[in-house]
């Protein structure tokens, strides 16, 4: 028999030895350890009541909070919040168009050249120096800008207006073309309009300019024009006072910028005339000057105060014995009190700088020495009221050094940088 006969017989026999199980020795030892534990019951087992495909599913997670995205997005707010915040710091703050104010520098014009002086250390800084002949600066009611005119040529009584920076740069025309006698210019609240007078064929006229110098137009009001002012508070109107061109006398107008449109506050009487008309900071009420004709020979202006709807009562502020005469007021920035020039004799002989109430409850306090000069001396209150800015002119109308009126005391005293020019005080903040 051959070796592939004998292995095909006994194969059967091995397959079947391989198919049967191996128990491992370790067996006993498992089966007599576990004999001793209690079988889990078979309602613990979640598959006997809940179905397979519930228990094998897969959880849905929600999506993480993108809390990393907000955290940059938080940042960048506060950046920028933060950088609004640094420019609005950064911004100087800019007291309102009317009422107190804290007292800035003063402006002047010496020599042709532009100053600003500490009122209070009498230090001046020339802002506007050189060749041309400038003149009269006179601040915004913000205190950030300054107009005044220049001469054009040189000694001629043509000029040109300019708005400059309150340090003299930035320096813009704003009547490019040459004015006869340009004057009582004056910004609006907002600063960005410069009403003022110009002769034209002989007649004081009310003209604007943009302070950008972008135009400048005229007020057709039909009659000449005396001391324009802006009426407070919003500046839509401009005060005037009419100058008469024959025997006819003053009255008192508004006219509105925008529409052109003027009306009567205080009619022309005959035998009386008003004049020198300021507006009170809220703009309710105007003080002016009315002169009354006499027989005799003298100076009768008395300080009147109406509502400037031109409706209601005309108090006439009272003086005290002995004087002759009240002109040209002024209004306190609060709006209480009313500085004057009071006059003791007929021909300007004795002048003095009143400050009374602006009710007509007193006559107040007067500076305490005389003024002899003109009556058309110009004044300008501080902007926290605690003085009274005097230019003084002497009987021939020339200007005279400038004094500093105290308006609780009457006390005056020359002011320290010696101006003779026009002055304008700065507003600040408080």
């Amino acid at each position: 028999m051959t070796t592939e006969q004998r292995f095909e017989l006994e194969l059967p026999d091995r397959l079947a030895d391989l198919a049967m199980p191996v128990r491992p020795d370790y067996r006993d030892d498992i089966v007599r350890q576990t004999a001793s534990m209690r079988q889990r019951p078979a309602w613990t087992l979640p598959e006997r009541w809940i179905p397979m495909a519930v228990t094998t599913s897969r959880v849905a997670v929600p999506p993480r909070f993108p809390w990393r995205i907000l955290a940059v997005a938080a940042l960048l707010v506060v950046i920028v919040a933060g950088a609004l915040l640094f420019l609005v710091g950064s911004r100087p703050k800019l007291p309102a168009p009317f009422g107190p104010a804290a007292n800035g520098l003063v402006a002047y014009s010496d020599k042709g050249d532009i100053y600003t002086v500490d009122p209070v250390t009498g230090r001046s800084t020339a802002i506007m120096p050189g060749a041309d002949t400038n003149r009269d600066p006179v601040f915004s009611r913000d205190g950030t800008h300054l107009v005044f005119y220049r001469l054009d040529p040189p000694l001629s009584p043509m000029s040109r207006l300019f708005v400059s920076a309150s340090d003299g740069s930035a320096v813009t025309v704003i009547t490019p073309d040459p004015l006869n006698h340009p004057g009582w210019y004056r910004f609006s609240p907002d600063g960005r309009q410069v009403a003022f007078v110009a002769l034209v064929d002989g007649n004081q006229t009310l003209m604007v300019a943009n302070a950008d110098g972008s135009g400048v137009r005229t007020l057709p009001v039909g009659t000449a024009v005396s001391e324009p002012t802006w009426l407070p508070p919003n500046g839509t109107e401009i005060l005037f006072a009419s100058i008469s061109l024959g025997r006819e006398p003053n009255g008192l107008y508004a006219v509105n910028v925008q529409t052109g449109k003027t009306r009567p506050i205080l009619a022309p009487a005959y035998g009386a005339g008003a004049d020198a008309a300021a507006a009170s900071p809220d703009g309710r009420r105007i003080a002016y000057s009315r002169s009354v004709s006499t027989l005799a020979n003298q100076n009768t202006y008395q300080v009147h105060v109406i509502p400037s709807n031109g409706t209601g009562a005309d108090v006439t502020l009272p003086m005290p014995r002995g004087a002759v005469f009240q002109d040209r007021p002024v209004w306190s920035n609060d709006g209480t009190r009313l500085a004057v020039i009071r006059g003791y004799g007929p021909h300007n002989e004795d002048v003095r700088v009143a400050i009374l109430p602006a009710d007509g409850s007193g006559t107040g306090i007067e500076s305490q020495h005389a003024i002899t000069g003109c009556c058309d001396n110009q004044m300008e209150w501080a902007p926290d009221d605690s003085a009274i800015l005097l230019m003084p002119e002497d009987r021939n109308g020339a200007a005279t050094e400038l004094n500093l009126v105290d308006a609780s005391t009457g006390r005056a005293t020359v002011a320290s940088w010696g101006d003779t020019s026009l002055s304008s005080w700065q507003r600040r903040a408080p």
